[in-house]
């Protein structure tokens, strides 16, 4: 199911044209990595450059007409994702899905800036499903690792190894792995040859929290058994975090919850009724638990409705949180929740689909809107238009004026 909805996620996005309504640009006013359909891309006012390109090559056979028995080999590009930027150093890190075997077809190879990359594979030489991670910078393509063999897979369960973030000097990027329900993080150097060390074992959290926020360095873990937890991060990614006590807060119906300072903000569902879905009468809230008094209160009632989705963005230094509201099918409203003066607002800008990145000041979201990449100041309000940047899937910011 999570391999699904991801692929489906990406085609959706791949299909978002790069021509925004509002100030348009010459390109992009500030660097950027961006993903397109099996390519990333440097793009900044000079214009763009193809810095990586991977292609995933498959063999099936034919089933009927003249051909039929025989084996036929396709080349398409890779499905690309989560990329991560260390702005000081150029440095980009992202994931490729490799299928292994999907229905009739299996892959055979992959190929990254024109280079066959070594793949997992079973006892009978096939190739496994996973994903790999793609370490680069402003040059092109360093490295290309298959991370930790267990998340390479026959038995049909996706267990995807995503980038999270660098570390604070980028020499390691932090990678979250496993399937839809519990979780384990690695970091991988960065390296010709990566090398891996496991940050949190498996078993410890499950997919309901880990959101990593740049400058935070502690994580809100949840477990069916465990309850709900704050790890804190080792700086240099050589070893395993901390691991602190449980929380009072119970880990059911505690969603999307991240730590910025002395408080954490989460979201509590609502009320589900059996066979009758959410009890509008009451919704899910919005919440805040200063860490040093252990006092939570609701900041936001989310009126007629149960459950919501990951925070979009949120900035250290600005102690502020960024969430969606609204449906993929009736079009997202995004809007701001400032922790220091404990206020919400609402963020104009037409067509939201997703919120890329965050600049390190907290200032600028890069976001992905139905007619293209917007870059908004959430200061004076203003939006730019970024073009030049036609079938952008994802992106993130490398500096800014």
């Amino acid at each position: 199911m999570l391999n699904t909805l991801r692929v489906m996620l990406l085609a959706a996005l791949s299909a978002t044209s790069a021509t925004a309504a509002g100030a348009a640009a010459p390109g992009a006013p500030v660097p950027l990595i961006a993903v397109g359909t099996g390519t990333v891309i440097h793009v900044d006012t000079n214009g763009s450059r193809v810095l990586a390109d991977c292609h995933e090559v498959s063999e099936f056979r034919m089933l009927s007409g003249p051909e039929r028995g025989q084996f036929q080999r396709e080349s398409k590009p890779c499905h690309l994702g989560s990329p991560v930027v260390h702005p000081p150093t150029g440095r980009w890190a992202l994931e490729a899905m490799v299928h292994g075997r999907s229905g009739p077809a299996r892959t055979v190879s992959v190929m990254v800036s024109g280079r066959e990359v070594a793949l997992p594979t079973d006892k009978a030489g096939h190739v496994k499903q996973g994903d790999l991670l793609i370490l680069g910078d402003g040059n092109g393509v360093v490295a290309v690792t298959s991370g930790a063999p267990e998340m390479w897979t026959t038995n049909g369960i996706y267990r995807e190894q995503r980038p999270v973030a660098f570390t604070p000097d980028g020499s390691r990027v932090l990678v979250t792995a496993g399937d839809s329900g519990l979780r384990e993080f690695w970091s991988w150097g960065f390296a010709p040859r990566p090398d891996g060390v496991r940050v949190l074992p498996p078993g410890m959290s499950d997919s309901g929290g880990n959101q990593v926020i740049s400058g935070e360095p502690r994580i809100v873990l949840r477990h069916p058994r465990g309850g709900v937890r704050l790890a804190t991060q080792d700086p240099t990614g050589k070893r395993p975090w901390k691991v602190g006590s449980p929380l009072r807060q119970a880990r059911r119906g505690l969603l999307t919850p991240l730590v910025l300072g002395d408080t954490m903000i989460f979201y509590r569902e609502g009320t589900w009724l059996p066979e009758a879905g959410c009890d509008e009468s009451n919704p899910g809230t919005y919440r805040r638990l200063e860490l040093s008094t252990g006092q939570e209160r609701v900041w936001r009632r989310h009126e007629g409705t149960c459950s919501t989705h990951d925070f979009a963005a949120a900035s250290v230094i600005r102690r502020t949180v960024y969430f969606l509201d609204g449906h993929i099918y009736r079009g997202f409203r995004l809007f701001e929740y400032d922790i220091a003066r404990d206020a919400t607002r609402e963020i104009e800008i037409k067509g939201v689909s997703q919120v890329l990145d965050i600049s390190a000041d907290g200032r600028m979201l890069l976001v992905l809107t139905y007619s293209g990449l917007v870059l908004h100041d959430v200061v004076d309000g203003s939006s730019t238009s970024l073009t030049g940047v036609a079938g952008v899937t994802s992106a993130r910011l490398l500096a800014l004026p």
